[in-house]
């Protein structure tokens, strides 16, 4: 595999899955840098969902390999990915409805003081993830399911950053957005864009 740079966060060399006698991927190359964004184009099965669920963990390749700045990357399930550093937030969210946006951002590793919840620590993560978005105005005590969709998505992306993402992938992320909301969304992506 070629020399991966210091502002190189992800690369994948030869990436190839098939399922059975149909082959999804067929030796994938790309690399992604610190601070940029892509746009992966395609018709349907082109192969687009297969190489996100490559990269989020939900699906290991058949060959090829991946390395996430300058080391092996091969996770066996969304969680690994996302203790790595790559984090996906898919078409349909994965947020709890009647839960808070801080119980949200925290969700799946929550904080603990032996059996409780250490609710001090989750705040402060969501309001650090919040900051950092430049989205402090969201109360930590809204129930996730009051807000809209393009709110309910920054609040997955916060959950993102609150793990420590250093890659993030968005699925078809303003397939049903309004204008309104792509433009918030758009914002935010500038913003984490300048930040690295």
């Amino acid at each position: 595999m070629a020399q991966i740079n210091s502002l190189t966060r992800l690369q994948a060399k030869g990436i190839t899955v098939r399922f059975g006698a149909t082959t999804a991927l067929e030796t994938v190359d790309f690399s992604i840098s610190s601070g940029e964004i892509h746009a992966l184009l395609g018709e349907n099965g082109a192969g687009k969902s297969t190489l996100m669920n490559v990269l989020a963990g939900v699906q290991i390749p058949d060959a090829g390999k991946i390395n996430l700045e300058g080391k092996p990357y091969a996770p066996q399930n969304p969680l690994q990915a996302r203790l790595a550093g790559v984090a996906t937030v898919f078409q349909e969210l994965s947020l709890i409805p009647h839960l808070t946006v801080e119980e949200n951002i925290c969700l799946g590793l929550e904080p603990r003081r032996g059996i409780f919840l250490d609710r001090q620590v989750m705040r402060q993560r969501a309001t650090e993830a919040l900051a950092k978005l430049g989205h402090e105005d969201i109360p930590l005590n809204t129930l996730v399911g009051s807000l809209s969709l393009s709110y309910q998505q920054i609040i997955e992306i916060a959950r993102a950053v609150a793990l420590g993402c250093r890659v993030l992938i968005l699925d078809e992320p303003t397939s049903s957005l309004d204008r309104h909301d792509v433009a918030i969304l758009f914002g935010l992506l500038d913003k984490l864009k300048r930040q690295g």
